[in-house]
């Protein structure tokens, strides 16, 4: 029979015994040693030199006998040798026992049953005070504040407290030039326990995006509170019934060919899904929206007239529009797009329609065109290229499925990342405070195409982005396979919670988390005897099952240079100022109800 009985970082009480037999044999032995050792060493302090009996049995029967001590030394005081044993026993034992004490605080419990994952020290380069000393580095405004009086904002985004068998929970957070990806499924606290906690924490401006309420009741208020600057809300689809005070224009500032390519990428990104995927429609489709996209925005059009053209695929105004700013090889393309055979023409153009669908919505385009063509007061012009400097929050919301706002809010996502690392680098390099990006059912509402590269220099430019996902397929199905790869492998810090389905990856995480000795007693019978032994086999710290089964609230981190480490996450309604937080949605979900019942009437008056 053959059992399990423990890591060998605690090796059982089977394999113990015999050094703790071992240990007391040579006890009296280490005892007399003192004794002779200390009886010579007051014989040398009283002037009679180093003198005394020989080190033996001889020696020992002395020390047994009546008189013991001072029939060793008859000249010296007894009183001098036991202090001077007492000494060298204290000088000796001392540290013994300091480092005995250590071994067994530092040795795993029994029932510890993951006793080789990280500790405190494993990860001391996100706890105080090392964190500390790596944000007064990132952040220069910190450079002045007294050691220790750093909060916790200032030095990273709040990622949970480390699971430890001894001791009190150790509060972990990533520092400002870490970028974050995690992986949780639904109901795993992505939202109440990462999401929430990084924005009420965010020092600078917050971008936040999400395809539900609870992100926008719970943060909004207090983030207005707290910065005392404006909060924006782009909320086209009435998720949270936020009125339209402000709008955005997508074509400012793309003046080449490069930026209307890439906003038409945000488009075409709907109709791709698999990154890897770039079929002569998608590619096709893409082109015809960049050559349509700069027509608009290098003459002063708006995405009306955009989505007019696409639904008219033998009007040239476009490409005279193009001709005439200089565009001379945008417009070439794009009439030569017109002049294909019909058929080809009209996939090209029905497919370009599909992944502009959402331009066709007059709610969804009143927040992305000047309000003078709705013949309304004007507005507020969001600032993309300003936003990083400021300690504004915008809100990006947008539901799942067709004709969603999702292209725009990769759109205006994508231009504010763009522009803020554009204002890191006349700034020397990194933002201060940082931009905080918390991408939020990023692969429902924000597909940026290239994300998984730009996460590759994010974290120099002072640009912190989290992105959550609800599973590692989720991330395949918008990037494919190497893209999802890569930004896997960008990430320095992911969070790995619980409902982890995919089986091949949680094997692979189980491979990545590792293996570690676990001590097996055997037991074998003969000769009416039992004999049992102890062997050590290599075994997986965490196996596959035991990742699918996380707990709720809990997550697995990997974090570049530290071993994989248990986390407990930390729900913004377990903080210690969860009532006031608690209150505040409560009233903002009171607000959106009263908003929902306003639409709902407002729409019965209309019909």
């Amino acid at each position: 029979m053959t059992t399990a009985i423990g890591p060998r970082a605690g090796l059982p009480r089977e394999a113990t015994t015999p050094f703790a037999v071992l240990a007391l044999c040579w006890l009296p032995v280490g005892v007399v040693a003192l004794i002779w050792v200390g009886g010579h060493t007051a014989s040398l302090l009283t002037g009679h030199g180093w003198s005394g009996p020989d080190f033996g049995w001889d020696f020992a029967r002395v020390l047994v006998s009546p008189g013991g001590v001072h029939n060793a030394w008859p000249r010296t005081p007894p009183v001098l040798v036991w202090i001077c044993t007492g000494l060298l026993a204290a000088t000796v034992i001392g540290p013994a026992a300091f480092l005995a004490a250590r071994w067994v605080h530092h040795r795993p419990a029994a029932d510890d049953p993951l006793p080789s994952l990280a500790t405190a020290r494993d990860v001391r380069a996100f706890t105080a005070p090392e964190s500390e000393q790596r944000a007064r580095r990132l952040r220069t405004s910190l450079a002045d504040r007294p050691k220790g009086q750093l909060a916790g904002r200032d030095i990273g985004v709040p990622l949970g407290t480390l699971r430890q068998q001894r001791g009190g929970p150790v509060e972990l957070r990533a520092s400002w030039e870490d970028v974050l990806l995690a992986v949780m499924a639904p109901r795993a606290g992505k939202t109440t326990a990462l999401a929430v906690p990084a924005i009420l924490d965010a020092p600078g401006a917050v971008v936040a995006t999400s395809n539900k309420a609870d992100l926008w009741t719970t943060t909004s208020t207090l983030r207005a509170e707290e910065t005392g600057e404006q909060v924006w809300v782009f909320d086209p689809q009435q998720i949270v019934y936020a009125d339209r005070t402000w709008w955005w224009n997508p074509l400012r500032d793309v003046t080449t060919v490069e930026e209307a390519h890439r906003l038409a990428g945000h488009f075409v990104q709907e109709v791709r899904g698999d990154r890897g995927s770039r079929d002569f429609w998608s590619s096709a489709a893409h082109d015809l929206l960049t050559g349509l996209l700069l027509a608009a925005a290098t003459s002063g059009r708006d995405l009306t007239e955009v989505y007019e053209w696409l639904n008219d695929p033998v009007l040239v105004t476009p490409v005279e529009l193009l001709r005439a700013t200089g565009h001379k090889a945008a417009a070439a393309s794009l009439l030569g797009r017109m002049h294909g055979a019909p058929e080809t023409r009209d996939g090209v153009y029905e497919t370009a329609r599909t992944a502009a669908q959402c331009l066709r919505d007059d709610a969804t385009m009143a927040w992305v065109t000047p309000p003078a063509l709705r013949g309304e007061q004007d507005l507020d012009e969001f600032d993309a290229a300003g936003f990083a400097l400021t300690r504004q929050t915008l809100y990006l919301l947008s539901k799942d499925g067709a004709g969603a706002a999702a292209p725009l809010v990769a759109a205006l996502t994508d231009r504010i990342m763009r522009q803020a690392t554009r204002a890191a680098e006349r700034r020397g390099g990194r933002l201060d405070p940082p931009l905080l990006v918390v991408l939020d059912e990023a692969a429902n509402v924000c597909r940026i195409a290239d994300l998984p590269e730009l996460y590759s220099h994010f974290g120099s430019r002072g640009i912190t982005p989290l992105t959550i996902l609800q599973s590692y397929k989720q991330g395949v199905r918008v990037w494919g396979e190497h893209g999802m790869d890569a930004l896997w492998s960008a990430a320095t810090i992911k969070l790995i919670g619980a409902g982890m389905d995919d089986a091949r990856l949680a094997e692979d995480l189980s491979r990545l988390v590792g293996d570690h000795d676990v001590a097996i007693r055997s037991q074998s019978y003969g000769d009416r005897r039992t004999n049992e032994s102890v062997s050590i086999r290599r075994q997986r710290i965490l196996a596959a099952e035991d990742i699918r089964a996380l707990p709720s609230v809990t997550a697995l981190l990997l974090a570049t240079g530290c071993r994989p480490a248990l986390l407990t996450l930390s729900p913004w309604f377990e903080a210690i100022n969860a009532p006031a937080i608690s209150a505040i949605a409560q009233d903002s979900k009171a607000l959106l109800t009263r908003r929902s019942a306003g639409g709902a009437a407002a729409t019965e008056d209309d019909s």
